[in-house]
Order: C-alpha cells, then structure tokens, then sequence
C-alpha cells in the first residue's frame, strides 16, 4: 500500500507541477468571447444553436466562419462545422492486477471526429459525425469495444420537429445513426471517457418541454469493431423503451422514470449461453439538473431499477440501487463540493433456475471514476467519499476514494460488458479492494482543454486469495482541441 500511494503522489506532483467526467465538471476557459451567448464547444451536440451568427456583427472567433456557412440570402439554411482531436498519454502498471501481457512504457490514444450539421430551416436538420480512434504500441492489445476503431461513421441522423433552434421544442423525431445518453449513465452512456465513444441505429421520438422531457427509443447496438468502415448494427440485440427525464414537480425535486426492455439472441452468464429478453424499470430523483453550474448548498441524486425477464430456462431477478448526496461550500470563486456516493448492484445467488446478475446495458466504459475502466457495474457494494474542488474558472478538480465488496459471494467479479475479471469460486472472500482516483481539468484557452488523471487499485482478500493480486497504478495526460 506504501508503495502505491508514494507512487500515486510522485506522479501527481511531477504532472501537476510541471503543466499546472466524465464526473469533474468542464471548467469554463477565461477568454470565451460573449459568455452566456456562445454554446459550448462540442461535435457531440444535443443542442447547439449557432443561428445568432446570422449578424455579421457578432462573428468575433476566428472560427466563426465555419461555425456558421450560410446557404441562401436568408442565412435561415446554414452549415455547421466542429472537430474534435483528443490525444491522451495513458501508462497503466499491473493492469488486470498483473494478469496478462503488460505495457512497461505506456501508450498514446488518439481520437479526431470532425462532424456536420446542416440546419434546413426551423424544423429540419441533418448531423453527421465521422470517427477516427487508435490506440499506439499496446502490448496488452487494445481493449474491445473501448479502445479502437480506425475510421467510421459515428453519427449520422435526420432529426425533424418544433422549433430545433429552441432549447425545448415540442416535439422531435431523431432517425438514424446516434448517440443515446439518458440520466446519469448507469445504462445509456455515450462513453466519453474511454477511446471510443459509443451509439446506436434507430428511431427516437421525444417531447421537450421545460418541465421535463420523455423519449421513446427503438434501437439497435452499433457494434464498434477496430478496423475502417466496418461498424454495423447489432444484428443479436434489440433495446427499446420509454424514457421521462427531468421531470420538474418543483424548484427542489426533479425525477426520471424509464422501462427498457432488451432482447439479445445469444449471452453468456457463468458457463451457460442462451438467449437473454430482459426488462428494466427504474426512477431516479434528484434536485439538481445535468450540468448546471455548481452552486451553494445541498444535493442529492438516488436512483434505483428492478429487471426482470429470462435467460434461456431461467428466470432473471435483478436489481441496483445507487444515491449521491452532497455539500457544496460558498465562494465567490472557488466552489468546493463534499460528497458521499454508494451502489449496490445485484450478484447471482447461484441458484439454478434464477439468474441475479445485474445487466447495465449500456453504460459508460469508465464507471468508476473519469478514465480509469477496470471493474464493471455487476455484483457489486461500493461506497466513495468524494472531494470536488473549482479553485479558478477555468481549473475544476476531483478526488474519491472507493472501496468495493461483491454483493454476492457466488458470483463473479465483473469489467464492462458484464465480461468476468475474476471467477466466483476461487475465494469466498467478499471485500475486493479499494481504487483512489484524481482529475483535474484545465481550460487552457477556449479551445484546448488539459486534463490529467490518476488512479490506483489497492487489492482486498477476494483477490489476494485468487492471484495475481499485484497493486495497479494508473495516469492519463490529455490534451483536447475543439472548434
């Protein structure tokens, strides 16, 4: 444990001395020219209205040239340009807690995706994104699904509806190929974390209003495989289900409610394989909105879903539970948030005709904690203090600590894609181990963005009895540019 933690603090001071999600909140960069009006810079958007550089007058960033390419006299048809280029140092030690082959060196992952978005009018638009992800010189290969995928189409949709340039417009059909990120990602994630983001091909039709929103989604998987041009929708699985997200019954207390049903052909749980149909309801409840500012005071966030369904001749009972309380400190400048996080994720029980392993679905590849994706959200307790700091406008920073239990001693040790990382027999141990882990973001200017993280993975009983059981030190450098 010394010599993990004396490891952990030589890197952070070398990189933070040296250059000075994710869960860290994106830090605004100082030099935004008209703040409040500009939205953020992203390739990935929700909504983005650029329409407000129709006046000439108002095209003061270098870039505003591209950001709005007016089509006919009106400027009412334009074209938006964005790219985004992350190249990110990552040197994992011990991964998989010394199993398999292992980096000495570390590796680069580069990410460049360039998209498109053509506004036809109020009421029409057309989004493409094309990606680019590779992985350097990695001994241990690159991970599925998360780490490469050499050049493919990641978005391309047609969306149709009310008002588009407003933030809230009635009604919206999206069709197509598209990022799916409802709540807090527990089981729709557009996986920003990790290399390679994730989407879906399908239909989704969603009725905006300011006092909350409800989607009905019918999709299919896209299956990132790591060569060019060769992504396509998962023929084995289908997902589909009704979505009401920030649901406002007032100033204080918001809510999600969902049903998801899922239908894969073929899964594997243990040593058996059949066809998986799954069903989930859930409710989350909270009182602060995604991605508002931090401001003074309390918080909290509690979700929890029940699934139900069969795989093969058994029947599936599983469930999660999850609540996030905080405490956010005045300031005029610095912002500081204290806060406690807790799961429980259900584990199989081991009896024959019931399957209790929870299935996420599609979450994020980095659950626990910004870059780090290790241990998967399946047969787990955890609990993680967590310390979040904004010390400057453009600097906001966080720390956790967690501590990680099998909620069932008869069932696996999981990473993402409910892949097992360790069997359930080789210890009836219950207590896993604990994972330390620090980000701080950087807004240099207002396109580029710095981020650097660390982590590690202190082993407990179950893995130390079902070796090896070597203490894993993580760091990632990041450096982003958008326009």
């Amino acid at each position: 444990m010394t010599r993990i933690v004396a490891s952990l603090v030589v890197l952070w001071v070398s990189v933070f001395v040296g250059v000075v999600k994710a869960q860290t909140p994106d830090p605004s960069p100082s030099d935004v020219p008209q703040p409040g009006v500009r939205p953020p810079l992203s390739p990935f958007p929700r909504f983005q209205d650029w329409s407000f550089l129709r006046d000439p007058s108002l095209r003061v960033d270098p870039f505003d040239r591209l950001k709005f390419i007016p089509l006919n006299h009106s400027g009412t048809t334009y074209l938006t340009l964005s790219v985004e280029n992350r190249t990110e140092f990552q040197y994992l030690k011990d991964n998989a807690w010394g199993a398999g082959p292992q980096d000495l060196t570390g590796y680069v992952f580069e990410r460049l995706m360039p998209s498109a978005d053509l506004h036809a009018g109020d009421h029409a638009r057309i989004f493409v994104t094309l990606a680019f992800d590779d992985v350097g010189d990695k001994k241990a290969g690159p991970r599925p699904v998360i780490d490469k995928d050499v050049a493919d189409g990641h978005e391309g949709f047609v969306e149709f509806g009310g008002n588009l340039h407003d933030r809230h417009p009635g009604w919206d059909v999206i069709v197509g190929r598209q990022e799916v990120s409802l709540g807090t990602g527990r089981l729709l994630d557009d996986n920003e974390g990790v290399n390679v983001r994730s989407a879906f091909d399908g239909v989704r039709i969603g009725y905006d209003r300011p006092k909350g929103r409800i989607d009905l989604i019918a999709v299919k998987p896209v299956e990132t495989n790591p060569g060019a041009w060769d992504d396509i929708p998962d023929p084995a699985i289908t997902l589909w289900g009704v979505y009401a997200s920030n649901v406002r019954w007032n100033s204080q207390f918001m809510s999600d409610v969902y049903f998801l049903d899922y239908d894969a052909k073929s899964a594997t749980y243990g040593n058996q394989s059949a066809r998986e149909q799954r069903r989930t309801v859930g409710a989350r409840y909270f009182n602060r909105p995604p991605n508002e500012p931090p401001t003074a005071g309390f918080d909290y966030n509690v979700e929890a879903g029940f699934q139900w369904g069969s795989f093969g001749n058994r029947s599936i009972r599983a469930w999660g539970v999850g609540a996030n309380i905080g405490w956010t400190v005045p300031g005029p400048v610095w912002h500081a948030r204290f806060g406690f996080e807790a799961d429980a994720l259900s584990g199989d029980n081991g009896r024959p005709a019931t399957l209790g392993t929870l299935n996420a679905l599609f979450p994020r590849g980095a659950y626990f904690g910004p870059k780090f994706a290790l241990i998967g959200p399946a047969n787990l307790l955890d609990v993680q203090p967590q310390f979040v700091f904004h010390p400057l406008q453009n600097v906001t920073g966080t720390f956790e600590w967690i501590w990680f239990w099998r909620e069932s001693t008869k069932d696996a040790l999981y990473t993402f894609g409910n892949v097992p990382l360790r069997p359930a027999n080789l210890s009836d141990a219950r207590y896993v181990g604990s994972q330390p882990n620090l980000e701080i973001r950087w807004a240099i200017r207002e396109h580029f963005l710095a981020a650097v993280n660390l982590a590690g993975f202190l082993t407990g009983t179950f893995l130390q009895q079902s070796p090896p059981s070597k203490e894993i030190v993580f760091f990632n450098l990041g450096l982003t540019y958008r326009f």
